[in-house]
C-alpha cells in the first residue's frame, strides 16, 4: 500500500536525484574548461603579433607534421621582443598554471627562457609551451601540441 507520505518521499529522492545530475554536470563542464582554456593566452599573441613588421610566424600544416607525430606548430620570433615581451611573459605566467613539467631561466627577475609541458585533456596529447629570450631581445615563442614524448620534442628542436 502506497502511503502519501512514501509518494512525497519518492517525489523528494528524485528531486535530489536530479539536482545532484545538474551540479554533476555544470563541475564536469568547469574542469573541462579548464583544459581547453590552457594556453589561450599564449595562443593569443600568434594572433595579435603574428602580422607585425619584423616578426616572423610559422604554422605548420597537419600534413606537414604526421611524421613528427604533431597536431599543432606554431611558432614567433620577434626580432626585437621589447614591445611584446611584458605581455608574453604575463600569457606564459597565466597558462603555465598546473603544468606537469616546468623549466625556466631568468635574469635580474625577468623571466628570460622557459620550457612548459602543459596539461592536456587527452590522454596521447602532449602540450609544449618554450621561450626564449636572445641577444637584442630576439624573442622566441613555439607552442607544440602532439603525440610526441619530451624527448622527441627536444630531438626535434636540436
Amino acid at each position: 500500500m502506497i502511503t502519501i507520505y512514501s509518494i512525497k518521499k519518492q517525489k523528494i529522492m528524485k528531486n535530489m536525484k536530479h539536482k545532484f545530475q545538474i551540479i554533476t554536470c555544470i563541475a564536469l563542464a568547469t574542469f573541462c574548461m579548464s583544459f581547453s582554456a590552457q594556453a589561450q593566452a599564449v595562443l593569443s599573441i600568434f594572433k595579435k603579433y603574428g602580422n607585425d613588421c619584423g616578426v616572423t610566424m610559422l604554422e605548420a600544416s597537419r600534413e606537414l607534421m604526421k611524421e613528427y607525430k604533431i597536431k599543432t606548430f606554431k611558432s614567433i620570433i620577434f626580432e626585437n621582443g621589447d614591445n611584446a615581451l611584458p605581455e608574453i611573459r604575463r600569457a606564459i605566467n597565466k597558462d603555465k598554471g598546473g603544468a606537469l613539467h616546468i623549466k625556466e631561466s631568468t635574469k635580474d627577475g625577468l623571466l628570460m627562457s622557459g620550457y612548459y609541458q602543459l596539461l592536456s585533456e587527452k590522454a596521447n596529447l602532449n602540450r609544449y609551451l618554450i621561450f626564449k629570450v636572445g641577444k637584442a631581445n630576439k624573442t622566441t615563442l613555439i607552442y607544440v601540441e602532439g603525440e610526441l614524448t619530451p624527448d622527441e620534442l627536444v630531438e626535434l628542436l636540436k
